[in-house]
């Protein structure tokens, strides 16, 4: 019976092994609907009576039908039975053999999506619990017996596909001493497990419309404003005013992969000087990162750091914070056509 019960190991764990998930859509959000299953049942059972182990192991068989309620909770109908054993009370060495049957009512709660929050994992464990009726006919008197019970246990499963999913189960059942026929004084009651290899057909599933993909942000256009035209130059009489022209402004900082510090220093210099020439002018610091690596949320953190470093080292060199205009784009601008060149935050003057 050990090697029955090893191979029944063997095949449950390599069949789960290329157990799949496909209630989740790309990005991970479940796609989850109640549904229903029919599972048949083959195994082992133990009464817990005097006798040795290995000769009281019987086969037995189940059937259930059940509802997958919530990706936590499930409840079934089932029935189970087949043969059990009991060892001879009079007769030594001897084990006698009776059918019984048990008809319950369970309840599963499924500890994985309790604890992970996941709800489309493609292995799970369950806890059961529930009620139900036995009958056998190994009874102390002429005819067969009717008694309530209770059981518990856990079960691990694995999705083998939608439509299919394979289950290791084991629980225990109490129910009246009498079901086994033994006399053992004022007990009441006794215990019997049942270890089972189970296969369920899924069915019943609604359909459920997968979320729409969230719209990517349109990019916002990098607007260049044209340089000045100069002032006209009056001619007068008197000796020609010097007209100092307007100098435009833009500068750009460029970054390797990951990196945020501005470099070179020359640059930051050169902005600096620009605002102390131009009190009245304004300067808009724009930070960008490429499309080509990362994510797009690592980009948009790698770009906002870029932009607000360059905007306080023009503070520490002297250039006002209320003149500032600080903005980021992460990758959803790209201003280069090469992909590298937008790791870059660019300094406009206004």
């Amino acid at each position: 019976m050990k090697k029955y019960i090893l191979v029944a190991l063997t095949a449950f764990f390599a069949l789960s092994a290329n157990a799949q998930s496909d209630c989740c859509d790309k990005s991970g959000k479940c796609c989850f609907s109640p549904y229903w299953y029919i599972q048949a049942q083959g195994g082992i059972q133990l009464p817990f009576t005097p006798g040795n182990r290995g000769d009281l192991l019987s086969p037995v068989v189940g059937l259930n039908i059940g509802r997958q309620v919530t990706p936590l909770v499930g409840v079934r109908l089932g029935a189970e039975g087949w043969e059990s054993k009991v060892k001879d009370q009079y007769v030594a060495d001897t084990y006698n053999k009776f059918k019984y049957y048990a008809t319950t009512f369970d309840a599963t709660l499924n500890l994985v999506t309790l604890f992970s929050k996941k709800a489309c994992s493609p292995f799970n464990f369950y806890l059961l619990g529930g009620v139900g009726y036995t009958w056998s006919e190994a009874t102390l008197t002429s005819s067969t017996w009717f008694a309530p019970a209770v059981r518990g246990g856990a079960i691990i499963e694995a999705r083998l596909g939608k439509n299919v999913s394979l289950a290791l189960e084991y629980r225990m059942t109490n129910t009246s001493t009498q079901w086994n026929g033994r006399i053992d004084g004022d007990k009441q009651h006794d215990w019997y497990s049942s270890a089972l290899l189970g296969l369920a057909y899924n069915f019943g599933h609604k359909k459920v419309a997968k979320p729409a993909p969230e719209p990517e942000p349109e990019p916002i256009p990098v607007i260049e404003e044209p340089a000045p035209e100069p002032a006209p130059v009056v001619v007068e009489k008197k000796p020609e005013p010097v007209v100092v022209k307007e100098e435009p402004l833009k500068e750009t900082f460029f970054y390797l992969i990951r990196e945020s510090d501005p470099d070179p220093e020359t640059i930051l210099n050169k902005i600096a000087d620009w605002c102390k020439k131009y009190p009245a002018k304004k300067i808009t610091v724009s930070g960008y990162a490429d499309k080509g690596t990362g994510n797009p949320k690592i980009n948009a953190k790698y770009a906002q750091q870029r932009a607000e470093k360059v905007a306080k080292s023009l503070q520490e060199k002297g250039v006002a914070a209320d003149r500032m205009t600080v903005n980021s784009y992460g990758d959803t601008v790209q201003p280069f056509a090469e992909n590298d060149r937008n790791r870059c935050v660019i300094v406009v003057g206004e």
